[in-house]
């Protein structure tokens, strides 16, 4: 798909830089839900069950659009369909802040999950067109610091703003945001000329594909490290909030620690596959590997969970699991 262009390099760090910003953006859209849990039950009158439908329909929007998101990345680009995905959310998550009826929060939030759910896909696409793969594992694992910076961040930065000024102004302002990184995205980033003669143009077949071990093994894999990522943005505060009594503003610096040892694991270990990979050339050992033994160790440090009595406690076993977990980031999406 990629031609050799002189500016390769430099256009890589772009699009690293670039798919940063949007998993930042993102995954705060994404987590400031969990700290407006309270303020949004209270406005609308709606119990667990109703707000757990809330987060499922954005679930759905989001595996609505991932495999046909594929297929408009690869005939369209990723700077149109990523766009067209941003310009989508940015819309919603300002529109969530003004509407007064919970079954129009609802449809939207279809949208919102339509609108993010593009954003991973399109990641991929941007990064197999513009770095060699020698260097995927961290090139992905530093566009990919988007999403425990923004879990690092969110808990202050929300804990303190929908505190003070509310849920509806942190939604709107989030939707502004979008809108400004829209138009960056737009100026900035352009897609490689291609070559439909190369064998990365060719298909190797949908039965082929659907049937690859190592794609198989990746993506239950990939199941369960998204369970553990779905838990640490959504349920952390209330976890919190409902087992050791804390409040919205203790709750956002708390929960900051697991999100900055996830940036460091992730720096580090997508360094470690890709010199691996460079001195081996196998898959197994650079991207693998490192997944099974990461994941492991996350699911063990997840056990103690359910016998700590204090928070302390708590957050030292969250901390490690988490950022375990969170490691091991890059190297799926160089499998990929």
């Amino acid at each position: 798909m990629r031609q050799n262009i002189p500016s390769t390099t430099n256009r890589g760090n772009l699009v690293i830089a670039l798919a940063l910003a949007l998993g930042l953006i993102n995954y705060l859209d994404r987590v400031v839900i969990s700290f407006a849990v309270a303020p949004i039950r209270r406005e609308f009158g709606i119990d667990d069950a109703s707000f757990g439908l809330a987060m499922s329909l954005f679930a759905a929007g989001a595996l609505a659009i991932n495999g046909l998101a594929g297929v408009l990345l690869d005939r369209w680009g990723a700077r149109a369909v990523w766009a067209g995905g941003l310009l989508l959310w940015s819309i919603t998550m300002f529109t969530l802040g003004l509407l007064e009826h919970w079954w129009v929060f609802l449809a939207l939030r279809v949208l919102l999950g339509i609108g993010e759910g593009v954003n991973f896909p399109a990641m991929n696409r941007a990064i197999a067109d513009w770095v060699p793969r020698e260097r995927s594992t961290m090139a992905t694992s530093l566009a990919l610091l988007g999403v425990p910076v923004a879990l690092l961040a969110g808990g202050p930065l929300f804990g303190e703003t929908i505190a003070r000024w509310g849920w509806r102004s942190t939604f709107m302002a989030l939707g502004i945001a979008g809108g400004l990184l829209f138009l960056l995205w737009s100026i900035l980033y352009r897609d490689p000329p291609r070559d439909t003669s190369g064998p990365r143009a060719r298909s190797a077949g949908w039965t082929r594909l659907l049937r690859d071990p190592t794609l198989l093994a990746t993506s239950w894999s990939f199941f369960g490290f998204g369970a553990v990522l779905f838990f640490g943005v959504t349920w952390i505060p209330g976890y919190f909030e409902s087992s050791f009594g804390l409040d919205l503003l203790s709750i956002g610096w708390f929960t900051t620690l697991p999100w900055g040892i996830s940036i460091l694991g992730m720096i580090a270990v997508g360094f470690l596959s890709d010199r691996i990979y460079a001195s081996t050339g196998d898959v197994r050992r650079a991207r693998i590997h490192p997944i099974w033994i990461l994941q492991s160790l996350a699911a063990a440090c997840f056990l103690p969970l359910a016998f700590v009595d204090s928070g302390s406690w708590a957050i030292f076993w969250l901390t490690l699991g988490i950022a375990f977990s969170m490691s091991s980031n890059g190297p799926y999406y160089a499998v990929c």
